[in-house]
């Protein structure tokens, strides 16, 4: 057997593999609850268009978008533990 015949074969033989597992996988995931899956959230109509523009403005200012929504993450969980901080003091307070 040549070398271009035993690529072939195993190339076959490994789609055979995949083929057998990814029928096994969704008849267990079939199997599962529906109420037990995981959805995918939704983005809003014209998500994908707003977010490229953005894209196009950050990067033609010379920044980096993905650093840009990271510094946005970042400020979102910064003042979410801010609240918090209040709420667990001014919970506290009255507890004295």
């Amino acid at each position: 057997m040549s070398n271009n015949e035993f690529g072939k074969a195993m190339d076959n033989n490994q789609d055979k593999n995949v083929k057998t597992a990814t029928k096994e996988s969704a008849e267990s995931s079939s199997s599962k609850a529906s109420s037990k899956r995981r959805r995918r959230p939704v983005k809003p109509e014209g998500f994908k268009e707003f977010e490229e523009l953005a894209k196009g403005i950050i990067e033609a200012d010379g920044s980096s978008y993905y650093e840009w929504l990271h510094e946005r993450h970042q400020e979102i969980i910064l003042n979410f533990n801010v609240s918090n901080q209040k709420q667990i003091t001014n919970v506290a307070k009255k507890g004295e």
